[in-house]
């Protein structure tokens, strides 16, 4: 959204990170106006997009992460409409840092001259020390996300594992949150998410199960979660659908990561997807820093993908140790994150392009016709979000494995003579 007049929106609510924007959904959400609008900036590059209006109302935490830069460029933004901009500091009296003093430093000055109106709340005595059991985000036990940068190969993975689990007789969801909604190129059997029946949806594909589709996909605006009454609805519907399907695929974008991190909190696991492409480091680092900050669990929760990995060419290693450590100028790397999660490397293959392409352009399977590796890959991750484990076969114990499958084979009683036979005549030819 363009920073214009915004017609009938004459509020706007402001918060700078996910422990804010869980702090206004606690204490604020109830009291607020419809003609209001919630903006979440969890970076600066997402503060070009805030609309202006009469009145702004700021939520400033200093949990959430690059809290002063954003602060900085939010009232460089802010202060020239010359409107009344009320601000609210949650303030954690045992957290200190020489960014939030020059924060405070800030806010302070231009309380004191009449440009905000400030206003200061002390954390530890507000909010409650455990997040209330209450809470109308819960773990969807067969609810799957998928994320990362764009061009990754995630619709596809999406798809391959929907028609493995169709092939084990389960039905499955799929729901697109995506800018696009790319997985509308896959799926004939498309309906909106809000306001969708998936109990009847799911009724006609039971008694017509050969004449329709292996995947219900439903299609969501992602920018309709910026409103935090519209991110409720949201959850809601995904709660109806689960109860429905037996598995729940979503397919997402990193504008949902930015915007609406906190709704990872759905998914029993959750899958990044990272391709060779090296340009995207940043991305999956900035994913996995806001699931930190979001209390989204990285050990057993998150799993990298690696997509069209290439190798020869790319190491996996020096991809994680871009993605996870930050090196200080003293060369020493510090960790960002405590990743400890699973890992699935797919190796980049033609076959397994062709079979993308021929499943948009002739409706051809994908999991029948790509590479070996792809399937078994596929087979992995559905394992992994049965809680199945599976064992990786190296290169040493797939040579040993030829070689007794061969020893094996020797054995017979014609191939011994076979094999008798040509030694006598290698030893004729010999002589």
């Amino acid at each position: 959204m363009d920073a214009t007049s915004n017609g009938d929106i004459q509020s706007c609510i402001i918060t700078t990170g996910v422990s804010s924007l869980n702090y206004y959904n606690e204490y604020m959400q109830s009291y607020e106006e419809n003609n209001t609008i919630v903006y979440n900036c969890m970076r600066v590059s997402s503060i070009k997009n805030i609309a202006k209006v009469e009145n702004y109302k700021v939520v400033i935490d200093f949990c959430d992460n690059n809290i002063k830069e954003i602060v900085f460029e939010l009232f460089n933004y802010l202060l020239p409409f010359n409107v009344e901009l009320n601000v609210k500091v949650i303030y954690n009296v045992a957290i200190s840092s020489d960014d939030i003093e020059q924060c405070m430093i800030l806010l302070n000055r231009l309380d004191k001259h009449k440009l905000i109106t400030l206003e200061i709340i002390n954390k530890s005595s507000e909010l409650p020390k455990e997040k209330e059991e209450t809470s109308w985000i819960k773990k969807l036990k067969n609810m799957f996300f998928f994320t990362g940068a764009g061009n990754t190969g995630k619709t596809s993975l999406i798809t391959a594992l929907s028609e493995l689990c169709n092939e084990k007789g389960h039905t499955v969801a799929l729901v697109d949150i995506t800018e696009n909604n790319k997985l509308i190129n896959y799926f004939t059997d498309i309906y909106p998410l809000i306001g969708a029946n998936p109990q009847e949806n799911f009724n006609k594909e039971r008694v017509n199960d050969n004449k329709k589709a292996f995947a219900n996909l439903y299609t969501y605006n992602y920018k309709s979660l910026l409103n935090a009454t519209e991110e409720r609805v949201f959850c809601e519907s995904l709660k109806k659908i689960s109860s429905t399907y037996d598995y729940v695929l979503v397919n997402t974008d990193i504008n949902t990561v930015y915007g609406n991190s906190e709704i990872f909190n759905l998914a029993e696991k959750v899958f990044i997807v990272h391709d060779f492409m090296l340009t995207k480091i940043n991305s999956a680092r900035e994913i996995l820093l806001m699931f930190d900050e979001a209390g989204i669990n990285t050990e057993g929760n998150i799993a990298l993908i690696y997509n069209k990995i290439i190798k020869c060419q790319f190491n996996i290693g020096f991809i994680e140790e871009r993605m996870i450590f930050k090196k200080l100028d003293s060369k020493r790397l510090v960790p960002l994150v405590d990743l400890n999660c699973e890992t699935f490397e797919i190796p980049y293959s033609k076959k397994t392009m062709r079979a993308m392409i021929n499943n948009i352009s002739h409706n051809k399977s994908i999991i029948n016709n790509v590479a070996y590796s792809y399937r078994r890959n596929i087979d992995y991750i559905y394992k992994y979000i049965n809680n199945v484990p599976h064992v990786e076969i190296s290169d040493i114990d797939v040579i040993d494995y030829a070689k007794n499958s061969l020893h094996n084979i020797l054995q017979y009683s014609h191939i011994k003579n076979l094999k008798e036979d040509v030694y006598k005549y290698i030893e004729h030819v010999n002589n």
